[in-house]
């Protein structure tokens, strides 16, 4: 069956009652008439690939060319239908019903059917798998029993009762649902092909397939130098133009610049702060904004009965973060490029219902990150009067790589200069990947959080009481009730769009997690490739339509 229909904007739609939101494809204006004749894309990866299952993903990177799920995003923030027709929405917004495509295909000519989600959602939340980011889920009629371990998978309110007919209940409605549903995690897995592999399923690129534009290839694969081609069974093959995309793992900085100058990579990822000042002018420099942000997190139930009375303050909290000079330590250890936070949701993530403010601008409490010196060191010694104590020392960890390590610096140098009686001790953290983020074991510690889909609750309900992205275990009744009455909410309207700012303005207020830096995604990008989508939140790069001009 050919594809068809008019593209209905998920916003407007959701203020209606059960509509039908048709599918359209993708169209751009063909441009094969300007295309070179070799049409190899070469990527580079700072690690190599662990796993094509996409419920231990926690990073897709560059995978999500694989992945299609119901929805897709569309660059501006706003999901479209993909392997979804239609849904239709109950009068509650608590059940969705999906009906799918009967002509969309896995990339070994399976069909893509109902069960394949119900499989999937259902796999990504049991024991067995222990996806990271499961606590995606929330939500969706009994999840969180699942996670808590008092009901078993099979127990998710979702269900398919035909072959394209896939039905969602939800405990209650979701907003921010169609955005969540565009994340890669919430994709279909092949039943069929999973229980034939077992164990080995999705641990190399013969024991998977996939239901997105390009899919990996098994021939001369490595987990460091591996190779996606066009899906030959995608729906829309006929606007995927690139015939192969190479990624490669470098060890180095060093080893990737010089590939990146020979011409043999098409991309490379500018890191530190004089090679973006350096580039910047260049005709293939380009600064991504990207919804994430650098925080500041607090240990409050470590192993040292003084430590602890110190940062279980609030006073405390907030003498640190007036004590940070952000916009110093933005031009240190970031680059111009990047953002100071507002609050911790990132600029631009989401605008009220007539896109004239933005979520981040409009936060109430911006004066917690303000720099104050004089204040930070009345707080401070207020802190330590209380805790007991005439001088503590506290160890800061930061990740390997990236600005992490000169951020460090710049923060330990900016704390124990501004605030008397403190020393910090650095320690590095080792790179991790699709893991759950381990125990906090030091003080403070430096870590970056992006919104996995473009709405501020993204970013806020990682902060509950219950997350586990909520490292230093901070908790507030009142925060956990604000998050918990936005996410009942059935559309974005004004009064959740105020519970939120509310809800940021608790976090604020308490510094129950400091906000520092929003930073830029900066690259040198070939110049003659074109069509790439970038998205500002999920996955970034999206390439299914790219291609190089001559």
């Amino acid at each position: 069956m050919k594809r068809w229909g008019i593209l209905i904007i998920l916003i407007a739609c959701g203020l209606l009652t059960g509509c039908d939101m048709s599918h359209e494809t993708d169209s751009p204006s063909d441009s094969k008439g300007v295309m070179t004749k070799n049409q190899v894309l070469t990527l580079a990866s700072n690690h190599p690939l662990t796993t094509l299952d996409t419920d231990k993903l926690t990073q897709f990177g560059r995978l999500n060319n694989t992945i299609e799920g119901l929805y897709q995003s569309n660059g501006d923030s706003t999901p479209k239908l993909a392997l979804a027709k239609s849904v239709k929405v109950n009068a509650a917004r608590t059940t969705y019903t999906f009906t799918l495509w009967k002509d969309s295909y896995w990339s070994n000519g399976d069909v893509i059917t109902a069960p394949d989600f119900v499989f999937s959602w259902r796999r990504a939340l049991s024991p067995k798998t222990k996806a990271p980011e499961s606590d995606l889920f929330d939500g969706i009629k009994n999840a969180r029993q699942i996670l808590d371990g008092k009901l078993p998978a099979t127990q998710l309110g979702i269900s398919a009762p035909s072959k394209f007919k896939l039905v969602l209940h939800l405990e209650h409605p979701m907003a921010e649902l169609p955005q969540k549903l565009a994340y890669p995690l919430f994709g279909p897995q092949n039943q069929r092909i999973a229980k034939k592999y077992g164990k080995r399923y999705a641990t190399k690129p013969r024991y998977q397939v996939y239901a997105g534009p390009f899919m990996v290839t098994s021939k001369n694969s490595t987990a460091n130098h591996w190779h996606m081609v066009p899906n030959p069974h995608y729906w829309d093959r006929q606007h995927v133009y690139l015939s192969r995309i190479n990624v490669e793992t470098y060890k180095s900085v060093d080893a990737a610049w010089d590939a990146y100058d020979s011409g043999k990579l098409d991309e490379m990822r500018l890191i530190g702060k004089s090679d973006m000042k350096y580039y910047e002018k260049k005709a293939d420099y380009t600064a991504r904004p990207y919804s994430k942000m650098v925080l500041l997190n607090y240990r409050q139930n470590g192993r040292d009965a003084t430590i602890n009375r110190l940062l279980q303050q609030k006073v405390a909290r907030l003498a640190i973060s007036h004590a940070i000079n952000r916009r110093a330590l933005l031009k240190q250890a970031y680059g111009n490029t990047s953002l100071t936070a507002q609050g911790v949701v990132p600029a631009g993530l989401s605008r009220g219902l007539k896109g004239t403010a933005d979520f981040a601008a409009a936060q109430p409490n911006q004066k917690t990150l303000a720099y104050q010196p004089k204040v930070a060191k009345r707080e401070w010694q207020t802190a330590l009067k209380r805790a007991h104590a005439d001088h503590v020392t506290l160890t800061l960890s930061y990740l390997d790589g990236t600005n992490s390590g000169m951020a460090a610096k710049t923060i330990r140098h900016q704390l124990e200069a501004q605030l008397p009686g403190l020393s910090l001790t650095l320690k590095r953290r080792e790179q991790t990947i699709n893991t759950r983020m381990a125990p906090v074991n030091t003080d403070l510690s430096l870590t970056t959080q992006r919104a996995q889909y473009a709405d501020p609750l993204a970013i806020l309900s990682l902060f509950t009481s219950n997350n586990t992205a909520n490292i230093g275990h901070w908790s507030s009744a009142t925060y956990d009730r604000l998050i918990d009455t936005a996410s009942n909410a059935p559309t974005f309207n004004n009064q959740r769009w105020r519970t939120l700012l509310d809800a940021e303005g608790v976090l604020m207020k308490d510094q129950g997690v400091t906000p520092l830096i929003q930073p830029a995604s900066t690259y040198l990008v070939n110049s003659r490739l074109n069509g790439v989508l970038y998205n500002t939140v999920g996955t970034q790069s999206n390439f299914k339509s790219a291609y190089f001009v001559k």
